[in-house]
């Protein structure tokens, strides 16, 4: 899970919100129009991956389903406080379908049910003090680490205790949303065999591991041409390490 920083909210959507701010989140998105363009920011401010497995976010033609939905963090369906969550631009979240969706775009790789990930197996479930919130996590440093050989993550206990995040809290993250699925084992430790691969490869070509993982680093901690991050960035960030640290740093990359 990666920190998230929440852009402008969207025009439409405060409009609807200050002139109707008791309506519900299905009634807002019945204009195509509206659900859009809160989907663009959304995307915009994660940098085209999921809030929480990271995941790229994806569009997908006719007849096939995108990975893509908004995801409210603190349930929608929830009126025992009298706000109204459907509408507020800060429990917004742009999430892949978690597994669950059969016909999803690149479903040979996404599709996994019933080993489902993400906003699925939260549910309705009311866990704001129960897990992590990614808009509200530090951007430094690292709180989870990746295990290349298997793709498994896990609380990176230091890290949170340096940052003053609770460790319960951070584990209880990835057992709620099953950030440890099989699927997502499964697609992580296929894109960290890819990296190593390349950092082998320029071992090989006479640069010290130290150099190999600089260059790792700048070239795959960064925002694209697109303005999107990698895929499973806290994978590729827990993998370089310190050269990962020093190269987000250098960008400044939560702004």
């Amino acid at each position: 899970m990666k920190a998230i920083v929440k852009g402008v909210e969207p025009p439409k959507l405060l409009t609807y919100r200050t002139s109707c701010s008791t309506r519900t989140w299905e009634q807002f998105t019945s204009k195509d129009k509206r659900k859009k363009e809160t989907q663009r920011q959304l995307v915009s401010d994660q940098g085209g991956i999921c809030a929480y497995c990271e995941v790229d976010l994806k569009t997908a033609p006719k007849h096939r389903v995108a990975d893509l939905r908004v995801e409210h963090f603190h349930p929608k369906s929830d009126k025992s406080s009298g706000h109204n969550w459907n509408l507020d631009w800060q429990n917004l979240l742009a999430c892949c379908h978690g597994g669950s969706q059969k016909n999803v775009v690149d479903s040979a790789d996404r599709f996994s049910s019933p080993d489902h990930s993400c906003d699925v197996p939260k549910g309705k479930k009311i866990l704001d003090h129960v897990i992590l919130n990614p808009i509200c996590i530090p951007a430094y440093p690292c709180l989870f680490k990746i295990e290349r050989s298997s793709g498994g993550i896990s609380v990176h206990n230091e890290n949170c205790d340096s940052a003053g995040v609770n460790v319960q809290k951070a584990q209880a993250t990835i057992d709620e949303l099953r950030l440890d699925s099989e699927r997502l084992r499964r697609m992580r430790k296929g894109e960290l065999n890819r990296i190593n691969e390349q950092l082998r490869d320029r071992v090989a070509n006479g640069e010290t591991v130290d150099e190999a993982r600089e260059y790792l680093a700048k070239a795959l901690l960064r925002k694209d041409s697109n303005s999107l991050w990698p895929k499973f960035f806290t994978s590729i960030r827990s993998y370089l390490g310190s050269s990962a640290e020093t190269q987000l740093r250098a960008i400044n990359y939560i702004e």
